[in-house]
């Protein structure tokens, strides 16, 4: 156990230096392409407020969701002759003198010198007012600018579709210095110490708001460990230390207090001629790098790719859990453990499920598989496996269903017991797969997601949620009603298993072959002749089967003598089966003439009745 707990610290410590690596390019704000705002870039702007307080929230910065104002429109009767852009930054309006000379030409009554004074005059006056206008609206495009940039920022760290995931830092202490190492120098220019902040979105007016997360200020000091600047180890034990020192005010950009000592006791560390300088005060800037130490207290809003702080403090907890474990779950021992050369044996036992009749490899029991969402056989063997190995690796392209077995999953472990921790690369994913787990479950959940006043919000609720359902809990009831549950779930399965069995039974009579006139077909080629014979033979709708009793009664040959007898009977068919009486039974041949003359009396009467016009009859009397 020993040999594996060691093995497990030194990966740990591996994976900590791996992600110490620092490039000394990157702290360079000068140079920095990203969001970035100094004081002196967003102070003055309208809409934008700074250490705003109200009910106990603390908000370092508020960005108002303003609107643009258009340019004065141009009057009526100098629309002609003037030109103004719309943009506050583009060129002032100008008067277009030839326009205003060919609109006199057109015009022989009008004054010359009075025109030319009017629309003069009212130039002057829209000049005016266009440039009061383009002197306000420019710091306002400008406020409308920085709430676009915080606005797509957001939005990528929520959805980190990118190949560097960025995160937002309000960085003080704003250090410049030419650092010497091995020979020559590496610019650095970089705040001292950093707290990552979080950007909301009020949803009453929009407006952008920046927090500071709930984790610890970061000290930047791996340029100068890097660099082996002497003496950075023990400067930056002791900063932390007064950084976490009894009776120290937290920390805030807009109390140079909180972190003035520090400041100082870096400048007075790391460098013999390091100073600090107060230049918020004083609205100044931080001096360019030179051969000197000069730390500020200065600060700057920077939107830089993710650091790996937060690796790091996770790393180091786990290092300490992992040397005070008397024995090391069977997860993070398969990380060291080399792996078995033996075949991996099938284990006994199986789930049963409301899609199956259960799936038994063994001699082992059936377990109840609690998936309350349609699920397939691989989804079945994922669970298999993870009761009896450290992990299962599941790969698939988009829309095949991860999300959906995820949930399955995780509504399983929560049925028999157990605790599910799902992580994710970005929100939208958690979103997600919470909004498919079904409505009785979903309250069981806690999610942390988005900002972490809106997963403190989550969290909260969730576990109010809990609280509630568990206070309410009646055990001997509910140990009755999961008894009783239980048992309609075997009677259940025994349904199932029968209606498995009827399908069975349909499906191969459907499936099987048959013979039909001597040739052998599956089920569906005959319904597919049935079909195709429709319009033929659908007159005919006697019920028919393929028995004994329902076969023809002739043979091919008899059934061809009896289509030629039919072709020569022809029309006088309908004296089929009829007996013809002896001669001396006809009448006389008198009688026989009478009777035709009397048929074909009736029928010129017929035709005369046909002919003759309506005639109403009055009584039913002789006349």
């Amino acid at each position: 156990m020993q040999a594996a707990k060691d093995l497990l610290v030194g990966l740990l410590d591996y994976i900590q230096e791996q992600a110490k690596i620092v490039k000394p390019e990157g702290f360079r704000l000068s140079a920095h392409k990203g969001l970035r705002y100094f004081p002196a870039d967003l102070s003055s702007l309208p809409g934008i407020s700074f250490n705003v307080e109200v009910q106990g929230d603390h908000v370092w910065l508020r960005v108002e969701r303003l609107e643009s104002q258009d340019a004065p429109v141009v009057p009526a009767p100098i629309y002609h002759f003037i030109s103004a852009a719309y943009d506050p930054y583009g060129k002032p309006p100008s008067l277009n003198a030839a326009e205003v000379e060919a609109d006199l030409e057109g015009d022989p009554k009008a004054d010359p010198e009075a025109f030319r004074r009017l629309v003069a005059v009212a130039f002057d006056e829209y000049s005016a007012h266009w440039t009061r206008w383009a002197e306000r609206e420019k710091p306002r495009r400008q406020s409308i600018d920085v709430y676009g940039q915080f606005f797509a920022l957001k939005h990528q760290i929520e959805a980190e579709e990118t190949g560097k995931p960025q995160e937002l830092v309000w960085g003080v202490g704003v250090t410049s210095w030419l650092i010497p190492s091995d020979g020559s120098t590496s610019a650095f220019e970089y705040p001292l110490l950093t707290q990552a902040v979080e950007i909301s979105i009020d949803k009453q007016t929009m407006a952008i708001e920046l927090r500071p997360r709930e984790t610890d200020v970061r000290l930047e000091l791996d340029a100068f460990v890097l660099a082996q600047v002497p003496g950075t180890a023990e400067t930056e034990l002791a900063a932390k230390s007064q950084l976490a020192r009894p009776g120290a005010n937290g920390f805030s950009p807009f109390d140079v207090s909180s972190y003035s000592p520090v400041m100082k006791l870096i400048a007075g560390n790391l460098h013999s001629n390091g100073s600090y300088r107060e230049i918020l005060s004083l609205g100044q800037t931080c001096p360019p790098p030179g051969d000197d130490l000069v730390v500020t207290d200065g600060w700057v809003l920077v939107a830089r790719p993710r650091q790996n702080n937060f690796l790091l403090d996770d790393l180091k907890r786990l290092k300490q859990k992992v040397e005070a474990a008397e024995t090391i779950p069977f997860g993070p021992l398969a990380l060291v453990t080399p792996p078995s050369d033996e075949p991996i044996e099938p284990v006994p036992g199986g789930f049963r499920g409301l899609s199956s009749g259960g799936r038994n490899h063994g001699s082992g029991p059936i377990q109840e598989l609690y998936f309350p969402l349609p699920h397939n056989d691989e989804q079945v063997t994922i669970i298999e496996r993870l009761e009896h190995a450290p992990g299962v690796t599941v790969q698939g392209p988009p829309g095949t269903g991860k999300t959906h077995t995820i949930a399955n999953v995780i509504c399983h472990y929560l049925a028999t017991g157990r605790r599910v921790l799902v992580t994710s690369r970005g929100e939208p994913a958690l979103e997600v797969l919470q909004a498919k787990l079904p409505d009785e479950v979903r309250p069981l959940t806690v999610a942390l997601l988005a900002t972490d006043r809106e997963g403190v919000r989550q969290f909260q609720a969730s576990i109010e949620a809990i609280q509630h359902q568990v206070s309410q809990l009646n055990v001997p009831a509910t140990e009755q009603a999961i008894a009783t549950l239980h048992t309609a779930i075997d009677r259940v399965h025994h349904e199932l298993a029968e209606l498995d069995a009827k399908v069975d039974v349909i499906a191969m009579a459907q499936l099987g072959e048959i013979t039909l006139d001597g040739e052998k077909l599956r089920a569906q080629k005959a319904a597919e002749l049935l079909l195709q014979g429709a319009a033929e033979h659908g007159w005919f709708d006697d019920e028919v089967t393929i028995g004994e009793e329902h076969q023809p009664p002739l043979t091919e040959e008899e059934v061809a003598n009896l289509r030629q007898s039919r072709r020569q009977v022809g029309s006088d068919l309908c004296y089929l089966g009829t007996k013809l009486p002896q001669a001396d039974q006809l009448p006389p041949a008198a009688e026989v003439a009478e009777l035709h003359r009397t048929i074909a009396s009736l029928r010129h009467l017929d035709e005369e009745l046909a002919t003759a016009p309506s005639l109403a009859l009055l009584n039913n009397t002789r006349e």
